[in-house]
């Protein structure tokens, strides 16, 4: 197995490239077992929402990584992105589509990934990650929660020596792929952005803020979901993000039967949730046409699936009394805060 995977990176001189002469098979082949995903498959039409945040990635990154003869010179954009906001509002899926839209390798570390028993191991591996993601060009390197692997260094000599090496190298590999022509994108996604190293901050040329799921417009939505707006009359309710998470849940498994009116009292009903607490409520809303047949008497291994009645309203209202949202209004006064200081747009 280490064999294959060292073989793959070697060029038509039996070699390997010139970044990889010095990392070990081991290491090559964790990274490309461990820590690179061979297909995402994820897009953009997947991600409600989000227009400035897809039209900024498009210019920075998709368009850079597939029409690389085109960014060239001045416009060579940078090499670096950061993805803050409050948790569950869709950050890895953005960094996941950026590698499905683009056709790149995709590499997903977190802190936990570098960290090993065994001294200068965390090193030897973020060489290892750089080295097989610039021979695997195009590719994005996804740092989940980077705020807990770059994170501010202390001047009082209380961190430790294995965690500052680890960011050491990690900021000097990045600073080596700025300003080259490695197709090689870095990533970071936190919900505490304040907490993150300034020269880290710095190679993280771009500062995306990705807010709560909202009200848009119907640039801001999927292809598939604009017929559903434009046979409705409603100004926002519609046209917002979390509704099209409603809908697109819903209908994968058969059971949207929710009108255009039922749909604004969701939305209504559901501001200040994240992506990720719509999709929590969908599901157990989903499980009200089950919960209703069981108490009705019914055998569940007797039941059939094309029996049960679709998710109404009441539904979602049953299941709001269980699924709160996870974000407070003073976090999101904390991430408005920082956008405005160092974010890329103002949303």
């Amino acid at each position: 197995m280490i064999n294959d995977c060292v073989d793959d990176l070697r060029g038509p001189d039996g070699q390997l490239p010139e970044k990889l002469r010095n990392v070990t098979p081991h290491h090559i082949e964790h990274v490309s077992n461990e820590i690179m995903i061979k297909n995402p498959n994820v897009h953009w039409d997947d991600i409600a929402g989000l227009a400035h945040a897809k039209k900024c990635v498009n210019e920075m990154a998709i368009y850079p990584l597939r029409r690389p003869d085109l960014f060239m010179g001045c416009r060579s954009p940078g090499k670096g992105l950061l993805l803050f906001g409050p948790p569950g509002t869709g950050k890895t899926m953005i960094g996941k589509a950026i590698a499905g839209e683009a056709k790149a390798a995709f590499f997903y570390i977190s802190a936990s990934s570098l960290s090993s028993k065994w001294y200068g191991e965390g090193e030897k591996l973020v060489r290892a990650l750089f080295g097989v993601a610039s021979c695997r060009q195009p590719a994005v390197i996804f740092v989940d929660e980077i705020d807990s692997l770059l994170s501010q260094r202390m001047s009082n000599g209380n961190e430790h020596e294995a965690s500052r090496r680890i960011k050491t190298q990690f900021l000097i590999e990045m600073e080596g792929f700025d300003g080259g022509d490695d197709q090689v994108l870095v990533i970071g996604a936190t919900n505490r952005p304040q907490d993150l190293d300034e020269a880290a901050r710095r190679r993280l040329t771009k500062r995306l803020y990705i807010p709560l799921p909202s009200s848009g417009s119907n640039h801001d939505s999927p292809s598939f979901y604009k017929p559903f707006i434009a046979r409705s009359n409603l100004l926002f309710g519609l046209l917002e993000a979390r509704a099209w998470i409603v809908r697109n849940l819903l209908e994968k498994d058969g059971l949207f039967k929710i009108s255009n009116e039922e749909m604004e009292i969701i939305c209504n009903l559901t501001e200040g949730y994240s992506g990720s607490d719509m999709k929590n409520l969908v599901k157990d809303a989903s499980m009200g046409p089950l919960r209703e047949a069981m108490e009705q008497g019914i055998d569940i291994m007797e039941l059939k699936k094309e029996d049960m009645r679709p998710v109404t309203l009441q539904d979602f209202k049953n299941s709001l009394q269980e699924i709160r949202p996870s974000v407070s209004p003073n976090e999101l006064g904390t991430f408005e805060q920082w956008n405005k200081q160092f974010g890329t747009l103002a949303v």
